[in-house]
């Protein structure tokens, strides 16, 4: 306004000069003109000022709108927590685990470094705020779960390589005629036990395999046999070895003359130390426990009805060579392959091997980290269902009329 009232003085004493002096009438004419002016300066002015001061609408509370959830998460594993909140941007987190803040923990999810067992029990929670309000999650808990093998570790419970929604269910397929390979699958170990021969009078070996997920690629299931009249069943093992890959179950079936054998294969850069040892029953468990001792696991066995001796094959792994097993070896006769099972686990350990027959029995190779006796879930038939974020693995498939089935362990 005061621009215009200047504006007003010096512009009507100008046009006065220009016209060579102004009468009366003259000078009303020249001030109505300023007016005009100066009425079009203050109103182009208001609508300018008023554009640059727009009214910001009201800020948004913080409302949490998916809380995070408890959960089991097995040792060894990480473990996530999510929430997810609306209001007005931007939206700060701060995690805490109980009841004091993570440094760094600052994102609408959390990852927590690797699970250890002191983890167990310990709670968690979030608070979320922006420039009006604060929200603070409900408190969550952590349950460290049974040890899983480390991504990568194909040696043991090799369906928890899996880490993502899974039909872990499988396909049936069969070995006796042609070997069987699956790309980008897992599977069982062979099915063992006399009441499959027998049932089918000859001597071939069912397994079963499931598809990895469509997002998962790089582990390979091979199923295979060999005559061992022609091949010693040694020699042929050696001929499939890789550094590559992992086998998973071996059965001689010596009134065929054949061994099959199952194993799995990563296209990754696999680094498995494979080793053979051919003992006598008595020096079972020693020798499991002395390999154990050396970060090895056993993965096979078998017995050799010609020679009595037990078969045991066992694999190192180069981005692990520290850490010690335990070993527990049973040797179950059929009725009793169930409760063996069921008695291992409760001690902690995972079955990382299975083989045998009639004669000579059935043995469950037991291992599990030193001093690590967290019990395991385990299932039998169809048990697929996890009670944590990693899925059970079938352990052994036991053909027997004396009541056989998968076992399922996790």
């Amino acid at each position: 306004m005061w621009s215009c009232v200047k504006l007003f003085v010096v512009f009507v004493p100008f046009m006065e000069r220009l016209s060579g002096g102004a009468r009366f009438t003259h000078r009303i004419f020249l001030i109505g003109a300023a007016l005009v002016f100066c009425g079009v300066f203050l109103f182009t002015g208001c609508v300018a000022n008023q554009g640059s001061h727009t009214v910001s609408p009201p800020s948004q509370a913080v409302v949490i709108t998916t809380q995070p959830l408890s959960q089991t998460v097995p040792i060894g594993r990480k473990a996530t927590f999510t929430v997810t909140a609306t209001g007005t941007e931007p939206l700060i987190y701060q995690w805490r685990k109980n009841g004091v803040e993570i440094s760094g923990a600052t994102a609408s999810s959390y990852t927590m470094p690797v699970v250890a067992f002191s983890d167990s029990g310990s709670s968690f929670q979030v608070v979320v705020s922006n420039a009006s309000s604060t929200a603070t999650s409900s408190t969550v808990a952590l349950t460290a779960g049974a040890r899983a093998p480390a991504l990568g570790d194909l040696r043991y419970l090799l369906w928890q390589q899996v880490t993502i929604p899974w039909n872990n269910i499988g396909e049936p397929g069969y070995i006796g005629i042609q070997n069987e390979s699956i790309t980008n699958a897992l599977g069982t170990p062979l099915q063992i036990g006399s009441a499959w021969v027998k049932s089918e009078n000859s001597c071939t070996f069912m397994f079963n395999y499931a598809l990895l997920p469509p997002t998962m690629t790089g582990l390979n299931m091979y199923y295979a046999w060999s005559n061992t009249r022609d091949v010693p069943y040694e020699s042929y093992l050696n001929s499939i070895v890789n550094r590559s890959a992992v086998i998973t179950s071996i059965d001689l079936e010596n009134a065929c003359n054949i061994v099959g054998v199952s194993w799995v294969q990563t296209t990754q850069n696999g680094e498995f130390d494979y080793k053979i040892e051919t003992v006598s029953p008595a020096q079972i468990q020693a020798t499991i426990a002395a390999d154990g001792a050396e970060s090895r696991i056993v993965t096979a066995v078998t017995f050799d009805d010609t020679s009595g001796n037990a078969i045991l094959i066992s694999y190192g792994w180069q981005e692990d060579t520290t850490t010690e097993y335990e070993a527990k070896t049973v040797v179950a006769m059929p009725t009793d392959v169930k409760n063996q099972a069921t008695i291992l686990a409760g001690e902690g350990y995972f079955i990382s091997a299975f083989g045998g027959n009639d004669t000579d029995g059935y043995m469950l190779v037991g291992m599990r980290v030193k001093g690590d006796s967290l019990p395991r879930s385990i299932a039998y038939g169809s048990g697929t269902s996890s009670v944590n974020t990693a899925p059970f693995t079938v352990v052994a498939w036991f053909a027997e009329t004396y009541g056989g089935g998968m076992i399922y362990e996790q």
